[in-house]
Parts: structure tokens; C-alpha cells; sequence
């Protein structure tokens, strides 16, 4: 073998030992988020009834995905990241404490912070005391389903029936860790 053939070989091994790297610290830290993470529990609501269930693919909706902005507050840019303080509520469902463009710097023992994506920002009616909208995406909008258990959640979260258990990491990162109908599992993503 040639100089040449060798070192196309090891630049090719390199490659593919660079590639399989990067996938597993991917896979690694996804089951870590899930393993790890903050609980927290989220009400679903339905994003739109008439086609909430493509294949094995449900969208869900959340009522913090839609965070008032003070009158007067500065209006975030889209695509931004946004930071949402949820506050443990009544019973098991947590709510939006505050929200900024910036981490806050402390957080109490009964709150985690949620990083997103500012979406949009809806236009202030023309009314001084009308405030502004900022959607917010969090990358939990969107779940898989086990192959054939979709017609039933579809049913439950159009129902209003279905809340979502969310681990968050220290940094905000959120994964959906399951699922609850009527305060009981019905689903457990697997950590691999």
C-alpha cells in the first residue's frame, strides 16, 4: 500500500470515528436530560383539532407558549432565545412566573427556568393598555407516538385530557419524558 492509500485510509477512519462521536454524545445527552432533568408537569392543550395527528406524530400546544409582555417592555427579536420561569401551581401543573430575554440570575426552590425560541411577537392593538404576545417555542411542540396508540392521544388532547411531563436541564433545554391522562402514566419515552 502507498503512502497515498494509507493516509486516505486513516483520514476516512478519522471521519467515521468523528461521525460515530458526535452520535453518541448526541444519544448520551438526550438520555441524560431524561434521566436527570427537572420534572416538570405541563397541561397540553389542542393546537388544531381537525389535523393534530400525522402518522405517529402529534403536535401539541402549551399555555406558556404564549407569554404577555408587560406594557411598555421592550419586544423580543425572532428567533431570540427567550427564558420562561415556570412556578410549581396547584396540584402537579407548573405556570409562567416570568419571562425575559436574559437567564435570570436567581431562580427559588420551587421554580426552573425553560429556554426557548421567540416565534413571534404579536402586534399591540392600537389601545395603550393592550400588551403585546410572544410565542415562544421550547422543541417540545412536536412528540412521537408509539405506532398505534395515536387515534387515542389525539382523542385525549383535543379532550384537553393529556398533560405533559417535561424534564429540564440546568441550562432550560427541555425533552418530553412522558405522558399523563387523568393523572396517570400512559406513556415513558425510553431513555435510548
Amino acid at each position: 500500500m502507498t503512502l497515498a492509500g494509507r493516509n486516505l485510509w486513516i483520514a476516512v477512519a478519522a471521519v467515521a470515528l468523528g461521525q460515530a462521536a458526535v452520535l453518541g454524545w448526541m444519544i448520551w445527552d438526550r438520555s441524560s436530560l431524561l434521566a436527570n432533568g427537572r420534572e416538570v408537569v405541563l397541561e397540553v392543550i389542542p393546537v388544531d383539532p381537525r389535523s393534530l395527528f400525522r402518522g405517529d406524530y402529534v403536535i401539541l400546544g402549551y399555555d406558556i407558549s404564549r407569554v404577555e409582555l408587560p406594557a411598555g417592555a421592550p419586544r423580543p427579536k425572532r428567533n431570540a432565545p427567550y427564558y420562561v420561569t415556570l412556578k410549581k401551581g396547584e396540584g402537579t401543573l407548573w405556570t409562567v412566573a416570568g419571562a425575559g430575554a436574559e437567564h435570570p440570575r436567581s431562580v427559588a426552590a420551587d421554580e426552573v427556568v425553560l429556554k426557548g425560541k421567540v416565534d413571534y411577537v404579536s402586534d399591540a392593538a392600537d389601545r395603550a393598555d393592550a400588551r403585546s404576545v410572544v410565542g415562544v417555542n421550547y422543541g417540545i411542540e412536536s412528540f412521537f407516538v408509539p405506532e398505534g396508540t395515536g387515534r387515542d392521544l389525539e382523542r385525549m388532547v383535543g379532550d384537553k385530557k393529556i398533560s405533559a411531563i417535561i424534564a429540564v436541564g440546568e441550562d432550560g433545554t427541555a425533552a418530553i419524558k412522558g405522558l399523563l391522562s387523568e393523572g396517570q402514566r400512559v406513556y415513558d419515552e425510553p431513555l435510548i
